[in-house]
C-alpha cells in the first residue's frame, strides 16, 4: 500500500531537479506548475492577467515613461498605462524582426528597414542620414587656400547628422558654391585656410549657396566621421549611449548622440554572433562563445574581459530593479552585478529545459519579485538533469 502524501505548507528550498526523485532535500519540490513561489517557500496560484487593449498580432511590447509601445503587425500602437487610452503612432515592416531600448525617457527602435524613436506621444525618425552634396570653385570671394567644407542635414529636433569633410583648393579671389538635392534642413560648416576645424557658416536655402568668407566665431562641428547605427537584433542602454548586437559585433553610439556611433572605434568584434545584452549601472553583459563583461563605453578607452566561460539563452536578459542583471543559462538563472561578478543562483539544484531563444521579463506582485524566463521553440533535456530509465527488451 502506498505510502499517505505528506503535506507541508512552505517550500523554502524550492525546485530541486538535480538530486534523485526519491532523495529530495527537506523542503525542496521536484517540479512546480502554475505557482508562485514566495522568498519564504510560501506558494500562491500564480498571478492572473486581464486584457487592456485588443491587438491583432502582437509582436513586440516596450514601456517609455508611462506608455506601453506595442509592435502589432505594421503598426505601432501607444497605451497610456494611466488613463487606459491608446493611439497609432505609426507603422514599421511587418514580418521582420524589431529591437528597442529606452534612454532619457525616449524609446529608440530599429528593423531591418526602419530606425524610428518615440515618447510615447509621437514618432519620429531616429537615424539622421549624412546628406550628398556637391562643391564648385567660382570667381568672386575673398578666399584662399585649402579648405575643409561639411554639410550637415538637422533631424526632427535639431540633431544633427555626422560629415566626412571634403577638403577643396581654393584659388585667390575666388567662392564655393555649394549644392545639394536633399529637401531636409542642412547646415553648412568650414574651415578657415589651411585649418582644420570646421566652424558652423549658415543654412543652405533653395538647394544651393556661394560661401565667399569665412567666420570662425562660429560653433564647430562635432559630428565628424559619424554615422547612423547599424541595424541590431537587440538594443539596451547603458551611461548615456546605446548598445546594439547584431551577428559577431556589438555596436554603441557616441556620447551624446544616441543617433549616431564611431565606424571606426564604436564596436567590438567577438569570436562567435552575440547571442545576447544584458545592462547594468557598472557594464553590460555580452554573451558570444562566452560571457564577457563591457566598460566605458562613454569613454575614449571602453575595455572588455571574460567574466563566465559559457554562453546563454538569447532573448532572456532582463535589467532588474536594482541595477543588476539576469539572463539565463544550462544552469539556471545567472544574476550578474555592476562589477562583472556573476552568480548562478540555481546551479546546485535546477537544471532547466533550454532552447535557442527565449523572453524574460520582472514581475512584481503582492510584495514578491520574480523573474519570469520562458523558452522559445523546441526545448532539450538538460543532461545535469537526473531522471528515470527502464530497459526494455522487445521479442
Amino acid at each position: 500500500m502506498p505510502a499517505p502524501p505528506i503535506r507541508f505548507d512552505a517550500w523554502p528550498q524550492g525546485v530541486n531537479n538535480i538530486a534523485k526523485a526519491n532523495r529530495l532535500p527537506e523542503g525542496a519540490v521536484r517540479g512546480l506548475v502554475n505557482f508562485d513561489p514566495a522568498a519564504d517557500g510560501i506558494l500562491a496560484l500564480r498571478a492572473g492577467y486581464s486584457n487592456v487593449l485588443p491587438v491583432a498580432e502582437g509582436r513586440a511590447l516596450y514601456a517609455v515613461g508611462k506608455y506601453l509601445v506595442i509592435v502589432d503587425g505594421a503598426v505601432l500602437r501607444s497605451y497610456d498605462t494611466d488613463t487606459g487610452d491608446s493611439i497609432e503612432l505609426g507603422a514599421i515592416a511587418a514580418d521582420s524582426s524589431v529591437a528597442a531600448a529606452e534612454l532619457n525617457g525616449v524609446l529608440y527602435l530599429n528593423t531591418p528597414v526602419d530606425s524610428v524613436r518615440t515618447d510615447g506621444k509621437s514618432l519620429k525618425p531616429w537615424a539622421v542620414p549624412a546628406p550628398g552634396c556637391h562643391l564648385e570653385v567660382i570667381p568672386g570671394g575673398t578666399l584662399s587656400g585649402r579648405y575643409w567644407i561639411a554639410l550637415v542635414a538637422v533631424g526632427a529636433d535639431g540633431e544633427e547628422s555626422g560629415a566626412d569633410p571634403v577638403l577643396l583648393d581654393v584659388p585667390e579671389g575666388c567662392g564655393i558654391r555649394i549644392s545639394s538635392a536633399d529637401a531636409r534642413p542642412m547646415r553648412i560648416y568650414a574651415s578657415v585656410p589651411n585649418g582644420a576645424t570646421l566652424f558652423y557658416q549658415g543654412l543652405l536655402y533653395g538647394g544651393a549657396v556661394a560661401l565667399t568668407s569665412i567666420k570662425d566665431s562660429q560653433e564647430y562641428l562635432g559630428t565628424e566621421g559619424l554615422g547612423p547605427l547599424p541595424y541590431c537584433d537587440e538594443l539596451v542602454a547603458y551611461h548615456g549611449v546605446l548598445v546594439g548586437r547584431h551577428d559577431r559585433y556589438v555596436f554603441f553610439t557616441s556620447p551624446m548622440y544616441p543617433h549616431l556611433t564611431d565606424p571606426v572605434r564604436g564596436f567590438f568584434q567577438f569570436p562567435a554572433p552575440v547571442s545576447l545584452l544584458a545592462a547594468t549601472d557598472g557594464g553590460v553583459y555580452v554573451v558570444a562563445d562566452k560571457t564577457y563583461f563591457i566598460t566605458e563605453l562613454e569613454t575614449p578607452a571602453p575595455s572588455r574581459r571574460t567574466v563566465l566561460e559559457m554562453d546563454a539563452v538569447a532573448g532572456s536578459a532582463v535589467t532588474l530593479p536594482d541595477g543588476r542583471a539576469a539572463w539565463f543559462t544550462r544552469f539556471g538563472q545567472a544574476i550578474g552585478d555592476a562589477m562583472g561578478q556573476v552568480q548562478l543562483v540555481n546551479r546546485s539544484q535546477f537544471a532547466p529545459e533550454i532552447a535557442r531563444k527565449g523572453a524574460a521579463g520582472y514581475l512584481g506582485h503582492n510584495g514578491n519579485e520574480m523573474v519570469v524566463t520562458t523558452m522559445r521553440g523546441a526545448t532539450d533535456t538538460n543532461n545535469l538533469a537526473t531522471g528515470d530509465f527502464a530497459d526494455l527488451e522487445i521479442g
